[in-house]
């Protein structure tokens, strides 16, 4: 994630990248000599080069703290966030990081919370907010276009695959992956989860014997009475797969998958497709797109971010109540 953020703030002419900053400085130094910057290993590096500790003493009572540096985009594994996020709260730098914000609820709140009291935006990352289909989905349940939501159908099909180390050392499939269409359907109906059911499986000997699934359900009722199931699995070999289906009591809704070309081919064996999109990257490059010119918007403008700190919130305390059912084999309630 963080070449692709990277290379797309280096495409937009509203950023000017200042630093890449990565524990694996030649990592940090390819991309710093690719996107015309300057390299990093350590964010205390960064704080020091710009100066920020001297700015900050200069102007303690100002929302600005230093006129080189106005934000950080955070692209690291989840356990880091909260260490990064209170350093840039500190040097009153606005901050998008990835999805989730943090690992429990109670962090999550904890790291809002620093953030407004230094008067810098905290904001996540959930690309289904910025994804042009799955927007036009929302809006048409949100306008009552198919009548009163009944059910959902989601898949989640992962594609090309995390490594088998990423899944052991911390790729927990309802953190990583529910929570992108957690917050979709709760933003598209306009509801919130009230009772979570998940099982799981785990297609190889080494992910059973460190207790890592992948491949899920979860089955959830809202509060409303829609019922939603979500599917999940780590990998799709036919490509990356995203679908979601609204049924209401006048109509359905229902966000496809987008293939590598619009190509088909037909002859007597049939009508023959492209293979679907590879990766997340390609899926959703024109959602991170919008995403960080909302980001800009945030910053520059004061525009408020999408994604509130109560739906972080929620949707960590559901991924959280999908971990336990699936450990304790039965319903838990929100």
């Amino acid at each position: 994630m963080g070449k692709i953020r990277t290379n797309l703030v280096y495409g937009n002419p509203r950023y000017e990248i200042c630093a890449v900053c990565d524990v694996d400085l030649d990592a940090a130094k390819q991309m710093a000599e690719l996107y015309s910057t300057i390299a990093f290993q350590d964010f205390k590096d960064v704080i020091q080069y710009y100066e920020l500790e001297t700015n900050l003493a200069n102007n303690n009572d100002s929302n600005t703290a230093n006129a080189n540096l106005d934000a950080v985009i955070i692209s690291v594994s989840t356990r880091f966030h909260g260490d990064y996020i209170r350093q840039a709260a500190k040097y009153k730098l606005a901050v998008f990081v990835e999805k989730p914000v943090a690992e429990s609820p109670q962090e999550i709140e904890e790291l809002y919370t620093m953030c407004e009291s230094q008067g810098v935006p905290l904001c996540c990352g959930f690309q289904r907010r910025f994804d042009k289909s799955y927007v036009a989905a929302a809006e048409a349940v949100q306008q009552g276009e198919i009548g009163q939501a009944i059910s959902a159908h989601i898949f989640f099909g992962d594609s090309p695959g995390p490594p088998l180390e990423f899944l052991i050392t911390g790729g927990n499939i309802f953190f990583d992956l529910s929570v992108h269409d957690v917050d979709f359907i709760r933003w598209a109906l306009n509801d919130n989860i009230a009772s979570v059911y998940a099982k799981g499986t785990s297609s190889s000997d080494e992910l059973r014997q460190h207790n890592v699934q992948d491949n899920a359900t979860m089955m959830m009722t809202t509060t409303k009475g829609s019922i939603v199931t979500l599917t999940m699995s780590r990998r799709a070999a036919y490509g990356y797969d995203q679908r979601c289906e609204i049924f209401g009591d006048q109509g359905k809704v229902f966000v496809g998958n987008e293939f590598d070309t619009t190509t088909i081919t037909s002859n007597r064996t049939g009508d023959h497709w492209s293979r679907l999109k590879n990766s997340y990257d390609s899926r959703f490059r024109e959602a991170f797109v919008n995403e960080l010119n909302a980001f800009v918007d945030t910053v520059l403008e004061q525009k408020p971010w999408p994604v509130a700190k109560e739906d972080v919130i929620i949707v960590q305390q559901v991924a959280s109540a999908a971990k336990e059912s699936l450990e304790t084999d039965r319903v838990v309630q929100l």
